[in-house]
Formats: C-alpha cells, structure tokens, sequence
C-alpha cells in the first residue's frame, strides 16, 4: 500500500513537471504534439533541455521577478549628512556673483598707486593760494600807509578847539559878563540911596 502510494505521488510530480517543460516549450515554439502522461510514460524518461532562448527568457522572468521583490523589501537608506543644508543653484550663483564683486574691489584697491608721503604740511588749492596771497598784499600795503602818514605839528601846550566848542565857550562868556554887569549896577544904585549920618540926625530932630 504504501510502495502504490509513494508511486501515484511520484507519477504525480512527473506528469507536474511534464507539463511545466511543455509550457516553456511552447513559449518559444518547441512544443511537441504529443505530451506523455503519467499512465502512457515510459520507464526511464528522458530529459529535455531547454532551447538557450527559452532560458534566456526564463533568466530574465526570474531576475525581473526577483528584482521586483527586492525594490519591495528593501528600504531606501537614507543618505549620510554632514550637518550642511543644501544650497539652491540661484543661491549659489548670487554668492558667486558677490565673491567677485568683493575680489575686484580689492584688486582695484592693491592696484592704486600709493599716495605721496606727507611730512605733516597740508596741502592747498592754487585758489586758496591767491587768495592768502591777495590778503597778505592787502595787509602789507595798508602799514606802509600808515608807516608813511605825517608826523602830526608839534603844539606849545595848547589843545586845539573845534569852532561849535569855541563858540560856546564865547557865549558862556558872554552870558557870565552880563551877570557880572547887571550885578555891579546894582550895587551902584543901592550904594547912591544910602543916607549919611547927619542926614539921618537932622531928619530924626525935624
């Protein structure tokens, strides 16, 4: 019993085989027109090879079919940073573009002539020149105007007057002797009223 059941599963497997090598066979065209059973096969079957196309085939199918299980199972591994944020290309380019702008600055600065060494004396317009030298002329002649003036007449002591002082002076003068006049006449006509003794004892008696 269990020699007949180990062989049916046998015929089982074979005729399963039979049947996948037919499939293949006829994918590429080399099927054959009869297909032996479990019940018609011989004895000893004989292996059929594949055609190279046919496992070409079968090679790709089972790479692709494989492929597809790894792109499945398989998770990306995320990539290594180091801690940089990535930069955009118009980011990149503006900081491009300033880099070169700083590095001709300094080129054009290093490039200069270097300046004369002063030795502490500031340097002057030719307008200021002329016009410290108008001035200086201005100066110069104005003391030798009055280096050249007259030499003013020695006086005897006496100031001069202007004449508005003279005649003020004279009318004060005037002024004074006329107070001096009237005063003195009147001292005259009270010293002519004045009576003498006698005539005051004879008016007395009387």
């Amino acid at each position: 019993m269990e020699t007949a059941k180990i062989l049916e599963e046998l015929r089982e497997k074979l005729n399963r085989i039979n049947q996948a090598i037919s499939t293949f066979e006829s994918l590429d065209g080399t099927a054959t027109a009869t297909t032996p059973t479990a019940k018609t096969a011989p004895k000893q079957a004989k292996k059929r090879g594949l055609t190279p196309a046919g496992r070409r085939r079968l090679s790709a199918m089972m790479k692709a079919r494989w492929a597809a299980r790894r792109k499945a199972t398989a998770k990306p591994v995320p990539k290594k940073t180091s801690g940089r944020r990535k930069m955009s290309p118009a980011a990149r380019k503006k900081i491009a573009d300033a880099q070169r702008k700083r590095w001709a600055a300094v080129k054009k600065a290093a490039a200069k002539p270097a300046s004369k060494k002063t030795t502490g004396r500031r340097t002057m317009s030719p307008v200021a020149r002329k016009r410290i030298s108008a001035m200086m002329k201005k100066r110069w002649a104005a003391r030798r105007k009055a280096a050249v003036k007259p030499a003013p007449k020695q006086t005897r002591g006496r100031r001069t007057m202007s004449a508005a002082a003279r005649k003020k002076i004279a009318e004060a003068q005037k002024k004074r002797w006329a107070v001096q006049k009237k005063a003195a006449k009147k001292i005259t006509a009270t010293m002519t009223t004045v009576e003498t003794p006698a005539e005051a004892a004879a008016a007395t008696a009387e």
